[in-house]
């Protein structure tokens, strides 16, 4: 998030337009996040007014529309100059609008045969490692956000394979984009209440479709820059916040964790701007090159600097480390469970002999309920007076 700052202060100051886009966000999120807008609906066959918080649920939506519609009033009228940056009828977003096909199916190699540099492979393998750090801490979050019992490790391990599959798929495709859990969209499901399993797949159909009928992503390219800033902006504010709130389970009374995390917060802003001026040169160029990649990624030099620190400074017990969930043991039923599959998938699963032995399917036959939890208490956490 921080490392974003420079990037949205570049994108936000292109127009003032970006001055609609954040009083409507600040006032939907804040002024008008309970009140219930009346929609129309069926309810046992006859006409039927709902009362929704859409102002609540969809923030985000409601801001970026009220914007874009403001930039296209701008542009209709000419009340924004040839060359601003709030028009929607810019020379290269024409372009790409009549330029892109309504129907695209990607396939393999239509970018050209892959190729494989050292330097590169080991950046981005580093790379994955530390999207795999932060998406177990997502995946925590996540669950208490929605108000779930920690993640087991088979659920852990089911995400961070569909985060590989995902990056695979997309490599192979050609964009090369790598998958992973964004924090910001725990900060909207915080937000809106909403942690619906249903509403994430309905997300993914929406942005398959999106990929395969080209034309109204390119639609989308018309979103004058200084919105994107502002989206940008306000996502990674969110980011900060879900950061921020992850440290409510450490203790920060004890001066040990205050100093661990004002350091790991210096060096993980001053080693990469550093290296961002001052690039290694050993001669050799795929050495320089992985070493460009660790020492100028923040999240890496940040994250490295805290798991050694906090794992040889002591002082600290697990619970005031913010670690107290190894110390629960849940137990509840195992159909239930938010981490099992729909229970017919599941009794499938629980006829496999061989289930127990991949690391990604659920393994309790006695699982556990997010509010009924049978606790217990390992013998090296308990107290003895």
């Amino acid at each position: 998030a921080i490392s974003s700052v420079g990037l949205s202060v570049e994108r936000v100051s292109k127009h003032w337009v970006v001055v609609v886009q954040a009083v409507t966000l600040i006032a939907t999120v804040i002024s008008l996040v309970e009140v219930r807008v009346p929609v129309p609906g069926i309810k046992n066959g006859r006409f039927h007014w709902y009362r929704v918080p859409l102002f609540g649920q969809y923030p985000y939506l409601i801001a970026i529309l009220t914007s874009w519609s403001f930039c296209l009033f701008l542009t209709l009228t000419h009340l924004a100059e040839p060359e601003s940056e709030a028009r929607l009828d810019k020379e290269a977003s024409m372009n790409v609008l009549s330029n892109a096909p309504w129907f695209k199916v990607p396939y393999p190699g239509q970018f050209g045969m892959p190729k494989v540099h050292v330097g590169l492979l080991m950046g981005f393998i580093l790379s994955a490692l530390t999207s795999v750090f932060e998406s177990v801490g997502d995946y925590h979050t996540a669950a208490r956000v929605s108000q779930e019992r920690s993640p087991p490790s088979h659920a852990v391990n089911r995400g961070i394979l569909a985060e590989g599959l995902g990056s695979f798929i997309s490599g192979w495709l050609g964009p090369g984009v790598g998958m992973n859990t964004h924090t910001e969209n725990i900060g909207v499901m915080e937000v809106t209440r909403v942690a619906s399993r249903w509403t994430m797949v309905f997300a993914g159909a929406l942005l398959i479709a999106l990929g395969l009928f080209t034309k109204i992503g390119a639609i989308l390219s018309t979103i004058p820059d200084p919105l994107v800033g502002e989206v940008l902006a306000s996502s990674m504010a969110m980011v900060s916040g879900v950061a921020i709130a992850n440290l409510q389970q450490v203790d920060l009374f004890l001066t040990r964790n205050m100093a661990i995390l004002g350091f790991l917060l210096m060096v993980g802003m001053i080693i990469p701007g550093y290296f961002s001026e001052h690039p290694v040169r050993t001669g050799v160029e795929e050495i320089d090159q992985l070493l460009l990649v660790l020492l100028t990624l923040p999240m890496f030099i940040g994250g490295l600097t805290a798991c050694i620190l906090d794992n040889t400074i002591g002082g600290a017990t697990r619970t005031q480390r913010g670690l107290p969930e190894r110390e629960i043991i849940h137990d509840v039923d195992h159909y239930d469970d938010a981490y099992s599959y729909p229970k017919p998938i599941q009794k499938i699963i629980d006829r496999l002999a061989c289930s127990r032995f991949i690391p990604f399917l659920p393994k309790e036959k006695k699982g556990s309920c997010a509010y009924e939890w049978k606790i217990r208490l390992t013998l090296i956490y308990q107290s003895i007076p």
